[in-house]
């Protein structure tokens, strides 16, 4: 048994003051300074920081059962969306993810690539030449209404206002579950406090709206073409189906997962481009050459490989899901060499893990081209893990890489995105990684 380096830290408190601090950065020096992994403290609480692949591939896969979700972070998220997906560990996760995994066929989601192109054309048609907006603001209200119209479908008046309703109550809670997260304890929901109030007055317009819509739909059981559809109608090979709640539980959890991670991405995505005039150059030759003057469609976006590129890079610098959530050990056991104790936590950052240059040479460095083919075939499978890994692996990874080549296709077809001055990297690592401040920028109208 090899054993696990732990940097020093004040009795009780540990590494807390550091990890408040900034805790993506944090986490990224402790593995530059201790190797692949590193044990710290806070407070009462011990973590393991994976920051080496084939660690990680063993946690998530090989012995994806001796290391569940943590049970704070699977109560506090299940305070906000339920017992979905994101909040279920064992039996649970497989029969749900079985009777999921239809929805997200390659053939159904490729059916919204029209979706996502309409929307994206009609947000940019509002949009001027000099004017100034947040452009983080502008692909999560986007994001935001796609997600509805494929998970919902409806006309879109009364898809846009169920978006907003629901999107505002999910950013109460999230705000209740990011002030749950930082907290040292977490508090019954029995007790009559201000967070609790605003929780319940949240939850309780989720609940009515999306058990309305699930009403409606079971009275008239057509596949309309959205995933909701799709989860009403799904059953296994048993003939088993999802109750109204468990549906009503995948719908919140892929409202939440299917616009707040991809807009963050996007944000990043203009962030980076802002800062790196040669990339975006390159970027937008590649798309004027495939589309001239007319908007993209799904059978474009083979012709378009450096803009994926261009996503990907964005996504190792800021994953949005920037640490897979808390694992607790079941027993004791074994990573690898290192002896890991029954009820001791592993702590498996994409963010860490996407800065080993070992892996990632230069890892700061903005390079679109590590994602060529050759280069991202020689990278090991868990050394870039935006997405997650194992059977847990996010479920709509293919609707989300298609939606944000989309998007930036369309985008960046007419419009530059100019930082404002003064806008700089300036983490808000919550549930998903953002920034501060959001992402400001001046339009600049392109030919």
């Amino acid at each position: 048994m090899m054993t696990i380096p732990s940097p020093k830290g004040p009795p009780l408190i540990g590494q807390a003051r550091e990890l408040i601090a900034g805790a993506p950065r944090f986490t990224s020096r402790l593995a530059d300074e201790y190797g692949p992994i590193v044990r710290f403290s806070v407070f009462a609480n011990h973590f393991y920081l994976i920051a080496d692949p084939e660690l990680a591939r063993e946690a998530l896969v090989t012995q994806a059962a001796n290391f569940p979700k943590d049970e704070r972070d699977v109560m506090i998220l299940s305070r906000m969306i339920g017992h979905g997906l994101v909040t279920t560990n064992g039996e649970a996760h497989k029969r749900q993810r079985r009777l999921t995994q239809p929805a997200f066929h390659t053939k159904r989601i490729d059916a919204y690539a029209g979706t996502m192109v309409d929307y994206t054309e009609a947000m940019v048609d509002e949009w001027a030449d000099g004017r100034t907006l947040d452009a983080a603001e502008a692909m999560r209200e986007l994001t935001m209404y796609i997600v509805a119209q494929t998970l919902f479908g409806a006309d879109r008046v009364t898809m846009r206002a169920t978006a907003e309703r629901v999107g505002a109550a999910i950013h109460t809670l999230q705000d209740v579950a990011n002030s749950e997260f930082s907290a040292p304890l977490v508090l019954p929901t029995w007790l009559p406090t201000a967070m609790n109030r605003r929780r319940r007055a949240a939850k309780a317009v989720l609940d009515d709206t999306i058990d309305r819509l699930i009403t409606e739909r079971r009275a008239n059981t057509a596949d309309r073409g959205d995933l909701l559809s799709m989860l009403l109608l799904s059953q296994d090979e048993s003939g088993d189906r999802m109750s109204d709640a468990e549906v009503r539980d995948q719908l919140l959890t892929l409202f939440v997962a299917g616009h707040e991670t991809t807009s963050n991405a996007l944000a990043w995505t203009w962030f980076l481009l802002g800062q790196h005039p040669a990339e975006e150059a390159r970027l937008h030759a590649e798309i004027d050459a495939v589309l001239g003057h007319r908007p993209p469609a799904l059978a474009d976006l083979p012709r378009l490989p450096y803009t994926l590129q261009v996503i990907k890079e964005a996504m190792r610098l800021y994953p949005p899901a920037w640490v897979v959530n808390i694992r607790r050990a079941a027993a004791d056991t074994t990573l690898g060499p290192y002896p890991i104790r029954r009820g001791e936590r592993l702590w498996i950052s994409p963010f860490v893990m996407h800065r080993r240059p070992a892996f990632f040479p230069d890892p700061e460095r903005f390079d679109p081209d590590r994602w060529t083919p050759e280069r991202e075939r020689a990278l090991p499978k868990y050394a870039y893990m935006p997405f997650g890994g194992g059977p847990r692996v996010c479920i709509g990874n293919g609707f989300a890489l298609m939606e944000a080549h989309l998007i930036v296709t369309a985008v960046a077809r007419r419009f530059r995105l100019r930082l404002l001055p003064g806008v700089g990297e300036d983490l808000n690592a919550q549930v998903t990684l953002s920034n501060h401040g959001g992402m400001p920028v001046r339009l600049e109208a392109r030919g």
